[in-house]
C-alpha cells in the first residue's frame, strides 16, 4: 500500500528534477558561451594592440631612415653649392647656370618628399586609431614609397650634377712629380 501511495509523488518530482536539470544544464551552457566569447574578445583586443604597437614601431624606423636620407641628401647639396662657388670664383668663365638649375630641381623634390614625409607622420595617427590598422597601413605605406622613389630620384639627378661639375674642371692644375714618372 505505501508503495502504491508514494508512486505517483515520486513519477511527479522525477519528472521536475529532470526539468530542472535541463534547465540548469542550459543555464551552465550560456554560462560557458558568455565566458568564452569574453575570452575571444579580450584575446582580439590585444592583439589588436599588438598590431598597433608593431605598426608604430615600423613606421618610426622607416620615418627615422628616412630622415636621415633626406638630411644626407641636404647635405650633399650645401656641399655641391660650396663647390659650384669655388669654381665660379676660381674661373668666372664657366658656365654654372645650368648646374645651378638641376640642383634648384634636386632640392624641390626633396622638399616635396619632405612634405610627403610629414603628412605620413599625420596620417600615421589616424592609422592607429582605426579598428582595421593593417587595411589603414597600406596608404602610408604607400606614400613612404613614393618618397623613397623621390629620394632615389634626387640622389640619381645629384650624381649626375656632380659627374657635370668634375666635367667643369678640365684643366687640372696638379702635374705628377718626377718621382712618380
Amino acid at each position: 500500500l505505501f508503495f502504491l501511495v508514494t508512486s505517483p509523488t515520486m513519477a511527479v518530482t522525477q519528472s521536475t528534477g529532470a526539468a530542472n536539470r535541463q534547465i540548469i544544464g542550459q543555464e551552465i551552457r550560456q554560462e560557458t558561451k558568455e565566458r568564452i566569447q569574453e575570452r575571444v574578445a579580450t584575446i582580439e583586443a590585444r592583439l589588436n594592440a599588438r598590431k598597433k604597437e608593431i605598426i608604430r614601431n615600423h613606421f618610426l624606423r622607416m620615418t627615422k631612415r628616412l630622415e636621415a636620407a633626406i638630411n644626407r641628401l641636404n647635405r650633399l647639396i650645401t656641399r655641391i653649392e660650396s663647390r659650384i662657388a669655388k669654381i665660379e670664383a676660381n674661373n668666372e668663365d664657366i658656365n654654372t647656370e645650368p648646374i645651378k638649375k638641376d640642383i634648384q630641381k634636386d632640392k624641390d623634390k626633396l622638399l616635396l618628399a619632405t612634405n610627403k614625409l610629414n603628412e605620413a607622420k599625420i596620417k600615421i595617427d589616424d592609422v592607429l586609431q582605426s579598428n582595421t590598422p593593417k587595411e589603414a597601413f597600406a596608404e602610408v605605406r604607400n606614400m613612404i614609397q613614393e618618397i623613397k622613389k623621390d629620394l632615389v630620384e634626387v640622389h640619381r639627378l645629384l650624381v649626375k650634377v656632380i659627374g657635370n661639375i668634375k666635367g667643369l674642371r678640365v684643366g687640372n692644375t696638379a702635374t705628377p712629380s718626377a718621382e712618380t714618372e
